[in-house]
């Protein structure tokens, strides 16, 4: 079975992968998701500087990613695409979709507060050219529009089977934050109401603690999070 990944590292203990995801991006927003299909379709051409910026192992690697007819064979060959959504965010310059990497506030801040941030992340930003980090277009989604974007999602990639992920929903002092939970819950209200299958990590993995499965940033899984959550895909999978 082959199955393309819509998503980041927290699902690269799925069996059937085609490593789509690790060889070009991780996709956190549905409008990434939209561009990341029409891309791998051959129906997008992504031209420099973009082509680096909208991709996250271009970012990584310091390169640039173009399209290749081997993309294109394993996403036709992909029998499940599993998506996860796990942001609300789109970052635009240009009528391009880009990585947040460059551009997330985090890591600004980062630059002043953590010494490891200079060995570790701050190419994203200097490889960056200024006048598209100065530019860059942060606009937060309407429940409506990804809403229609999932819609879109579905006939795009009909009739192959859809599986849709969200985020964990971390506490932090015992409280969910509210964007990620009301995303969550949004995502849940969408995929009841279009039959899609939908699946919550906060129920796959309620057998365990927050701090047994989810790094102390609140956002990556613990390697017991990663392989936990892919046995618990691995089986749903299964039982399709």
């Amino acid at each position: 079975m082959s199955i393309t990944l819509f998503g980041t590292c927290r699902l690269n203990s799925i069996k059937g992968s085609n490593n789509l995801n690790n060889d070009i991006n991780y996709t956190h927003s549905t409008k990434e998701v939209i561009q990341m299909i029409s891309f791998l379709k051959g129906d997008l051409n992504i031209p420099p500087v973009y082509n680096r910026l909208c991709f996250r192992s271009a970012l990584a690697k310091n390169k640039i990613i173009n399209f290749s007819n081997t993309f294109k064979e394993r996403f036709l060959n992909t029998e499940i695409f599993i998506i996860e959504i796990c942001s609300m965010k789109k970052y635009i310059h240009n009528g391009f979709y880009m990585h947040h990497l460059p551009f997330d506030k985090m890591w600004h801040l980062a630059e002043k507060e953590d010494k490891d941030y200079n060995t570790r992340y701050k190419h994203y930003i200097d490889d960056t050219p200024k006048h598209i980090l100065d530019n860059v277009i942060i606009e937060k989604q309407s429940d409506e529009e990804i809403e229609n974007d999932i819609i879109k999602i579905q006939k795009l990639l009909y009739p192959k089977k859809i599986i849709i992920v969200s985020h964990y929903n971390s506490k932090m002092n015992g409280k969910y934050f509210y964007s990620r939970d009301h995303l969550i819950n949004l995502l849940n209200k969408i995929c009841k109401k279009y039959n899609i299958d939908f699946v919550n990590p906060t129920i796959a993995l309620s057998n365990f603690t927050q701090e047994e499965i989810i790094h102390s940033d609140l956002g990556h899984y613990l390697s017991k999070g990663v392989i936990e959550f892919g046995k618990y895909m691995n089986n749903y999978i299964d039982i399709l």
